[in-house]
This record gives C-alpha cells, structure tokens and sequence, in this order.
C-alpha cells in the first residue's frame, strides 16, 4: 500500500493525480490518497482510495493527526509539501515507513519571492522555514525535484538521493493543428498574481489591441490574493479593455486542455523573481502540447527549454511582450513554425512517458 498525502493541492492536480498517481495505478500499485481541499470531490476507483477533508475543518496538526491514525499498512508515504515533514517523521520513527518528498518548487526562492515581510524579518522567517526542512530531512529516502536543477543541488548536498521528474505532459495531448487566424486568441493560464507579470500582461495586451483590435485575451486561473484580482479587474475596466479581456476562475484539467488548444498564444509574462530564476513553469510544456505559439519571459528554465520555440522577451516590460505577442501573430510562418518545433519537443523529449519512468524506478528501488 501507497500513501499520497497533500495538505495544499486540490485533488486532480496534474502532477499529483493526473501524472503520478495515474502512473502507479498503471502498474499495479495500490494507494490511499489523502488531500486537504474545499468542496467535494472523490477520486476513488479501483485500487485507489480518495479521503478529502475540508481545510477549513482541519488545520495542518489536526490533519497529520488524522492522516497517521490511517496509515499503519502502508509501506511508501509519498509526501507534497515540507509541513508534510512532521508526518514523516512520525511515521519514520513509528513504522519504519519509506518516505518519498516531492519538491514542486524550489522552497528557498519560493519564500523569497512570495513572503510579505521585509528585510531582517523575512530572512528571520525564511531562515525557521529552512532549518525545519532541514531537520526533518533525517527522515527521508528519496527526494523528487519537479525542476531541472539550475545550479546547485540543495538535497543532493545534504547526501539525499535525488530525483528530477518533470511535469512533462502526456503525448496523447500533442495537437499542433493551430490554424493562423486574423482574430488571435491570446492565453494565460496559472495563479493570478503581481510576480506572475498579470498586471505587465494587460499593460501589453492594449498595445497588441492597438496593433490588431481582433485580439482577444483570456486569463484562467485562481487569484493568488482577493485584493490583487480586484486592482487587475479595475485596470482591465479603466483601460476600457473589458471587452476583449476575459478573465475566469481555475478551471478542470479537461476545460483547461481545450482552452489551450483553442487558443493561437499562449504566454508566460513572469517578473524576474528568485523563483522564475530557477523554477520551470508547467504551462511552458502544455503550451508546446497545445499547439499554441509560445511567448515567455527570458529566463534560464525557460530559455533552455523552448530553445528557439518560442520567442523570449525581457522580464517585466509590457513593450517587450507585445512585441514578441505581435511579431508571433503577424506571421503565419513563424507562427507555424513556433507550434511544430515545440510539439517535437515534447514529442523527442518532454513527455510524461520519460518523465513516468524515472518515477516508477524510485519505487522499484524501494522494493515494495
């Protein structure tokens, strides 16, 4: 038996659930799946078992305490974000439990970016978080990093063994049958925030509408703050693009596949944080998947990956990105061209069949 816990991520999310766990139901692996999330949902089928308990019922120590009194015939627990750490240990000292940790972002960079304090402060805070991680870590077998490791490799230099397995996307999602239209669809999907470039995006969205006002935009995804969606529904609305910008809450995995292939552009307008710096963004894949003509923040994880795919353009300049939005729309060839090489990307080497295996060898290793 397999343990899958998540304290942060909804049910179906596309790594835990749609990739990892789809992949070990393949192989016969039973498994017991634990997440923390409003609103009903079961993802219970054969040899899986879904529990779901609403956050606001369960804070964090409540749930790793419900969570261990379940968990006592298991031999993997396969754990997704570092508060999950007590619960390894637990289970570490009290069963002799294997223990997977799966790092979906790079922890140290992600705090530095998101964390709303200052200066001695935040390096006070960030520097408790990094120390918990690190004394917990006694606990853990294996390590898997969902990002090529640009630079040092944190765990590996704490004597960890660790893993990369990308959110690569599955080949069966490859379509590349974009046809050039004269009324693009421009497409950003992923958390609404200030250091993910929204506000940047629609600065450049009006000057690609005063170039094409056939244009449209459409953003889908969860805000990242209440406060923040608001001030970009307010811009949108005084910079009288409300009726070519759509924005929408998150949506299913399914909804979210037919939005990217029924759009032409697909961005990725990033600030240069620490996190962007070394953190690879998802989206970045599925786009190539898609078939949409990629145009993304010029960054190394990006950099590497689209490899002349796509055009790259400068962090934080809403000239540069309707630029490279414009250059992409006007011309069918570069546009055709961008959608096929990135499709053989993900056809060559960036597809879940690759990543799947380096996954499936960790749990091999553990001889279960």
């Amino acid at each position: 038996m397999i343990i899958i816990v998540s304290s942060g991520h909804k049910p179906d999310d596309e790594r835990i659930y749609h990739r990892e766990i789809k992949s070990l139901l393949k192989t016969g692996y039973d498994i017991r799946y634990f997440t923390r999330w409003d609103g009903e949902m079961d993802l219970s089928e054969n040899n899986l078992q879904h529990i779901n308990v609403e956050r606001k019922n369960y804070p964090i120590k409540k749930y790793i305490q419900f969570v261990s009194g379940k968990i006592n015939d298991a031999s993997v627990l396969h754990i997704h974000e570092f508060e999950m750490l007590r619960l390894a240990k637990q289970m570490k000292k009290k069963h002799g439990i294997k223990v997977i940790y799966d790092v979906h972002e790079n922890l140290r960079e992600m705090w530095d970016t998101f964390s709303s304090k200052k200066g001695l402060m935040k390096k006070m805070i960030n520097k408790s978080l990094s120390f918990f991680e690190l004394s917990h870590l006694m606990y853990v077998d294996d390590v898997i990093l969902a990002n090529k490791v640009f630079g040092e490799n944190y765990y590996e230099k704490k004597g960890l063994k660790t893993t990369v397995v990308e959110n690569f996307p599955p080949l069966e999602k490859i379509s590349g049958d974009h046809p050039f239209s004269d009324t693009p669809m421009i497409l950003y999907q992923g958390q609404i925030s200030f250091e993910r470039g929204i506000s940047v995006l629609i600065d450049a969205f009006k000057l690609v509408l005063d170039s094409n006002n056939k244009t449209r935009l459409r953003i889908i995804g969860s805000p990242r703050t209440d406060k923040f969606l608001l001030q970009i529904k307010d811009k949108i609305e005084k910079m009288k693009l409300s009726e070519y910008v759509d924005i929408m809450d998150a949506v299913s995995h399914d909804v979210i596949w037919e939005e990217m292939r029924n759009a032409n552009v697909g961005v990725i307008p990033f600030l240069e944080t620490p996190l962007v710096k070394t953190n690879t963004p998802t989206k970045l894949f599925e786009y190539m998947a898609a078939g949409c003509a990629v145009v993304a923040t010029d960054v190394p994880p990006v950099r590497h990956f689209l490899d002349g795919a796509g055009e790259l353009v400068e962090p934080g300049s809403a000239q540069s990105l309707a630029d490279g939005i414009i250059k992409v729309i006007r011309d069918e060839s570069l546009f055709k061209r961008y959608i096929s090489e990135g499709n053989k990307k993900i056809t060559d080497h960036y597809n879940w069949t690759i990543a799947e295996k380096k996954l499936l060898d960790i749990y091999k290793s553990l001889e279960i």
